[in-house]
């Protein structure tokens, strides 16, 4: 009787514990669910004060995208980038160059959906579509497949494909504004400022909430050292453009911002200059693009790679009886469909 109730128990623990394991799974791979407004969003910013608050200035320049997104609603929002970076430019071989543009457009729609598509003159790009709580992702010819929730970071990917003003302004070590009035663009009042040079927080420290990153025997690699050593010591030369920020909102709306950095030179290599080009525009304020999740494909099968040896081993789809030990396998004349 005590044998039975003993298994009894156990069986009742496995199946809360299988129950618990299958909620958590079904928790995990569901579609997300919307986090909610921003408190940050409802803070009331004076436009026309970005020039004599340099503070300010920072808070409206590295808005994130969803803030300025429940700002002022759906929009379209485009972005330019071309940078070049040249690197020994007084050498007798003239030193090395690196150069790209790219161009990214972001179409926010009700409800934190959204969709992102990022093109280079490389031949190379991507495109992300969020649209309740669901991720559908291809690159710039592919098609489009479901990414599972856990697999991708949707609001990351936003805020990187869309962060060339804040970037700028980092790099100008804070960009120096001057008011130049008010105006009307696409029917909304915005305040234009004109810039005027570098290093409206020169002496201040980029600060985060997250802790230190701690790095695999206390120190950097050679790669993740030298993007380090950029914004260490990174020079702003010269900088212009201008600045659009929506009047009600506070939110950046568009900007043509041009500059030339450098990276003094050391005993491991000489200096390194850099040109920057970027360009802000937003468009159709308050009009719902409609967005709809796309035609997708299905994942495609397990490669060969991982499923003959577990067809070996006997586990893997369409595993059959184990061919005894010192016999050959017959050869099949049909083969296998290749895994497209």
């Amino acid at each position: 009787m005590y044998r039975l109730v003993l298994v009894a128990a156990l069986l009742c623990v496995a199946s809360c514990k299988r129950t618990e394991d299958e909620a958590a799974r079904a928790r995990i791979f569901s579609p997300e669910q919307p986090v909610g407004e921003l408190p940050e969003a409802k803070e009331t910013l004076q436009a026309g004060q970005l020039a004599d608050d340099p503070a300010l200035a920072r808070r409206v320049l590295h808005m994130p995208r969803r803030e300025i997104d429940q700002r002022i609603g759906p929009h379209r929002a485009q972005q330019r980038v071309q940078f070049a970076w040249f690197r020994g430019p007084g050498l007798p071989d003239g030193g090395s160059e690196v150069s790209l543009a790219e161009e990214t457009t972001l179409l926010e729609a009700p409800g934190d959906d959204f969709s992102v598509r990022l093109v280079n003159d490389h031949n190379q790009g991507f495109e992300l579509v969020w649209v309740k709580g669901e991720a559908f992702v291809k690159s710039l010819y592919g098609a489009f497949h479901k990414r599972r929730t856990d697999r991708t970071d949707p609001l990351r990917i936003r805020e990187q494909a869309m962060s060339g003003l804040a970037t700028f302004d980092r790099l100008a070590r804070g960009l120096k504004l001057r008011n130049a009035g008010e105006t009307k663009s696409e029917g909304r009042r915005v305040v234009r400022y004109a810039v005027t040079g570098f290093g409206a927080r020169a002496g201040e420290k980029e600060t985060s909430d997250l802790p230190a990153v701690q790095y695999p025997e206390n120190r950097t690699d050679p790669d993740t050292a030298r993007r380090l050593e950029v914004w260490e010591k990174e020079e702003p030369v010269s900088v212009r453009g201008t600045l659009v920020v929506d009047a009600e909102t506070g939110a950046p709306l568009a900007c043509d911002l041009q500059g030339h950095f450098k990276v003094p030179g050391n005993a491991q290599g000489p200096a390194a200059e850099l040109h920057l080009h970027s360009v802000l525009v937003t468009t159709n304020v308050g009009k719902d693009p409609g967005l709809k999740a796309p035609q997708f494909e299905p994942e495609t099968s397990v490669p060969h790679a991982v499923k003959d040896p577990l067809r070996f081993l006997g586990k893997g789809p369409g595993a059959g009886p184990q061919v005894p030990a010192g016999e050959e396998p017959e050869e099949s004349e049909e083969e296998e469909p290749a895994p497209r």
